[in-house]
């Protein structure tokens, strides 16, 4: 049964995505300009991040080519998110004008739909120069090409990714309860900035914003692991592994079925 269910959803979201790329490429100089922002924008933080490392050596415990292997780190979990579950922070807006009600009354989980209502074609080539700076900063690094490594690397992105998913999920269920929660968002994308640098550079109290916003368990925690703890299974890579998972479960059970019942359509 179970497997008969993956099969179904699995085929649905072959279409949905198959006819999403038809839709991207209808608009191609749309295509290419889009990701050139995202490109320049790209290019502005790797000169700063540059400078920084040039003038001082290191940023937080990492050094040279670690501080661009944990930029890169961040940059494709982040593009990667963009691509396949930006569509999430539409849910507020979804709240407010009563599409949810389309979400609801169709035979597929909600949050499914969500996921394969439209791909953010704007974070592609972001994403191909995350990875290819991803690898180039494996190469410079010694002890890196294990096989331990790529498999902890891989689960790894796949956690993190989660874990931005499920934090912006949780901003986007508080709609149900607020309605609207613009400050909120604002709130939760400056404390997001913060997230792009390793936390041991801030003080006691911004460490841990950024544990209970778990957004270091997206970048510092993961590449902290991978850095220090190349070639062996730790708890820490346990912690890295599940942190994703566990997270989304807890919000998705609390707060996303709560919030559900909350939820009155336009016609209630």
């Amino acid at each position: 049964m179970i497997i008969r269910s993956l099969k179904f959803y699995r085929k649905i979201y072959t279409e949905f995505i198959r006819m999403d790329i038809k839709r991207i490429m209808m608009y191609p100089i749309d295509f290419v300009l889009g990701n050139m922002g995202f490109f320049l924008e790209t290019i502005s933080t790797l000169f700063v991040l540059y400078i920084i490392v040039m003038n001082t050596g290191f940023l937080g415990e990492f050094s040279g080519y670690e501080v661009l292997f944990f930029y890169s780190y961040l940059m494709l979990v982040n593009a990667l998110w963009e691509i396949f579950f930006v569509t999430v922070l539409e849910i507020p807006y979804m709240i407010q004008s009563g599409e949810l009600d389309i979400f609801l009354v169709r035979p597929l989980n909600i949050l499914f739909q969500f996921i394969i209502f439209q791909l953010d074609e704007e974070s592609v080539f972001e994403t191909v120069v995350a990875l290819l700076l991803l690898i180039g900063s494996i190469t410079q690094l010694s002890g890196l090409w294990t096989g331990i490594f790529f498999i902890k690397l891989f689960f790894f992105i796949l956690s993190s990714i989660f874990v931005r998913y499920t934090i912006y999920l949780f901003l986007s269920t508080t709609a149900f309860w607020w309605v609207s929660n613009d400050g909120l968002k604002s709130i939760f994308w400056e404390v997001s900035q913060l997230g792009n640098y390793p936390i041991s550079i801030y003080p006691q109290w911004l460490k841990a914003v950024l544990m209970i916003i778990p957004f270091s368990f997206i970048g510092y925690f993961p590449v902290h692991e991978l850095l220090l703890s190349t070639n062996r299974f730790t708890l820490e890579t346990l912690m890295n592994v599940s942190s994703g998972w566990i997270i989304f479960y807890l919000v998705y059970q609390f707060f996303w079925k709560q919030g559900l019942k909350k939820y009155q359509s336009i016609g209630g």
